[in-house]
């Protein structure tokens, strides 16, 4: 094996006495550059642009010959106990007999890693590419006529092409999107691509990197969705409630039309909690949660704040009515007995109302306002409907306008 390392201007620290041997390099040779080790063998330099792209934080794997012999190296970042970045650290395996363990091991470390490498002699057209991006992309390597835009996925090659765009006469660029394998199989990857320039500066090639990030994105995606999700019933939480009603704000004032935020507590939850235990608690929430759910319009939201509280987002609304409607359906929606582990459950609830703009002007006063008056419908026994500013209990007929009397009784 053959070893290295660099200074962030990519001078030669240290290196074993082998690769001193194989380049050609002197004991007493002052000032060595990574260049130096490769020679010309890098024609393209592309052990250059690795190590580069090493000071960037990135790790890369390629093949390029030393003295004469193909290696498949191994360039990484060098870091302090911060963390920060103070040079390179390379390695390299002969591969050209294909015996060697370690060489073997490390190419399928790149195969594993779900990274590739390709480089392109823009003089010539020829391409050549690693084993780990012949695999990543499902095709034979050897080729010379590789068109690595040919994968990329149809909907994401008009950003591709912008990017590229952008990239002019750059050193290179990054960007994440999706290729189509051979196969059909698609994956999401972060691609890296590097120009290589001659001593007149004109681009002679390019070297680029291809690591599959699939997994990555999927799980960064699964943390956002929980970011924003109650663990226990799924519903959206107060965070993503905010959110959703600051827009459904914004949009009624483009639009001239109202929205209704209902703040919903199930009566008498504890009783179930402290007779049945907080498991059958936590089933009962979750049938609440899903029978609540069911009984709204698509482009509304319920969500579950926390214990037995749940806030409905009424979105779209011409009139205080309608919000007042929505109320009640959900109301009696909890009317049929729940069935928990055998068991009939029978809940009720207190729901208050906040209207837009008519009670609150935005999302805290909303729900302040409508957390009001759910706990005015509380204290006068529960099971009802109370509207912001209105002077009676709105859940049954609203011709009674009795002043906090209960209109529907348990």
């Amino acid at each position: 094996m053959l070893v290295w390392n660099a200074d962030l201007s990519l001078r030669v620290t240290s290196l074993s006495a082998r690769l001193r041997d194989l380049a050609g390099i002197g004991s007493g040779v002052p000032g060595l550059h990574v260049s130096d080790l490769w020679g010309n063998d890098d024609r393209l330099a592309i052990a250059l642009a690795a190590h580069h792209w090493a000071l960037e934080g990135e790790s890369l794997a390629f093949e390029a010959p030393i003295g004469g012999t193909p290696y498949h190296c191994e360039v990484e970042p060098l870091q302090d106990p911060s963390g920060a970045v103070v040079g390179v650290a390379g390695r390299a395996i002969e591969v050209s007999d294909g015996a060697n363990l370690d060489a073997q091991a490390m190419l399928h470390a790149e195969r594993s890693a779900g990274m590739g490498t390709w480089f392109e002699d823009l003089r010539t057209g020829a391409v050549t590419m690693s084993e780990g991006l012949a695999m990543l992309l499902g095709t034979p390597r050897h080729v010379r006529s590789l068109d690595i835009r040919a994968f990329d996925h149809p909907d994401d090659r008009a950003m591709i092409a912008e990017t590229i765009a952008e990239f002019g006469n750059a050193d290179g660029y990054i960007c994440d999107h999706r290729i189509l394998c051979l196969g059909s199989r698609v994956r999401v990857v972060r691609e890296r691509v590097r120009a290589v320039f001659d001593d007149r500066g004109v681009a002679i090639a390019r070297v680029g990197t291809l690591i599959d990030i699939t997994d990555l994105k999927e799980r960064e995606a699964e943390l956002a969705e929980l970011a924003l999700q109650d663990p226990l019933t799924r519903l959206p939480n107060r965070a993503s409630l905010e959110e959703r009603l600051a827009s459904a704000i914004a949009r009624c004032n483009r639009d001239e039309r109202a929205c209704a935020v209902l703040f919903l507590d199930i009566d008498g939850f504890k009783s179930i909690n402290d007779e049945r235990g907080h498991f059958f608690g936590d089933r009962a929430l979750i049938a609440i949660a899903h029978r609540l759910a069911r009984n709204v319009r698509a482009s509304d939201m319920v969500a579950r704040l926390g214990g037995d509280e749940f806030v409905i987002l009424i979105d779209d609304l011409f009139t205080e009515e309608a919000g007042l409607d929505a109320a009640r359906k959900l109301l009696h929606s909890l009317d049929d007995p729940f069935v928990i582990n055998g068991e009939d459950v029978h809940v009720s609830a207190s729901i208050g109302v906040a209207v837009y703009p008519h009670s609150g002007l935005n999302p805290q006063q909303l729900l302040e306002i409508a957390d009001r008056e759910m706990y005015a419908v509380k204290q006068n026994g529960g099971r009802g409907v109370k509207l912001a500013n209105a002077s009676s209990w709105l859940a049954g007929s609203s011709a009674d306008h009795r002043p906090f009397a209960i209109l529907e009784s348990a």
